[in-house]
C-alpha cells in the first residue's frame, strides 16, 4: 500500500530535471576529473563519431530503393496501359472491318433489289408527311 501511495505521490509531483550544457575533456588512464563524468573507450567514441554519417548512408539507400521502387511500379503501370491500348484499338479495327463488310453487304442488296420506283417512294413519303401534319395541325387545334 506505502509503494503505491508513493507510485502516486511520484507521478502527481514530477521532479524537473536540470543539466548542464555539458562538458568534453580527455582524461588520461587512472586519471581524476572534478566533475561526474562518462567515459568512453575508442571504440565507442568512434560509433558515436560515426553514428550521424551511418544514417546518413542507410536513409539514403532507403531512399534509393523507394525511389527505384516506384520508378518500377510506373513503369509497370505504363506498360499495362500500352497493353490496354493495344487490345482496345484491335478491338476497335475489328468492328469497324465488320462495320464495313456489313456497309458493303447492305450495299449489294439494294444494288440486287433496285425493283424499288425511286418517284412513288418519294410521292408516298410526301403524302404521308402531309397526312401526319394535317392530323397533328386539327389536334393541336382543339
Amino acid at each position: 500500500m506505502w509503494s503505491r501511495l508513493l507510485f502516486l505521490f511520484a507521478l502527481l509531483y514530477p521532479s524537473v530535471a536540470h543539466a548542464d550544457d555539458g562538458k568534453f575533456s580527455l582524461v588520461p588512464k587512472n586519471g581524476v576529473v572534478k566533475f561526474d563524468a562518462t567515459c568512453f573507450d575508442d571504440n565507442a567514441m568512434a560509433k558515436i563519431l560515426t553514428f550521424s554519417e551511418f544514417i546518413a548512408v542507410e536513409l539514403n539507400s532507403a531512399c534509393s530503393f523507394e525511389k527505384d521502387k516506384m520508378l518500377l511500379d510506373h513503369r509497370l503501370e505504363v506498360e499495362n496501359l500500352q497493353i490496354e491500348k493495344q487490345g482496345l484499338e484491335e478491338r476497335y479495327l475489328i468492328e469497324i472491318d465488320t462495320r464495313d463488310e456489313e456497309i458493303e453487304t447492305l450495299r449489294d442488296i439494294i444494288k440486287k433489289n433496285k425493283k424499288l420506283n425511286i418517284p412513288v417512294v418519294i410521292a408516298t413519303s410526301v403524302a404521308i408527311g402531309f397526312g401526319v401534319g394535317f392530323g397533328t395541325y386539327h389536334l393541336a387545334s382543339r
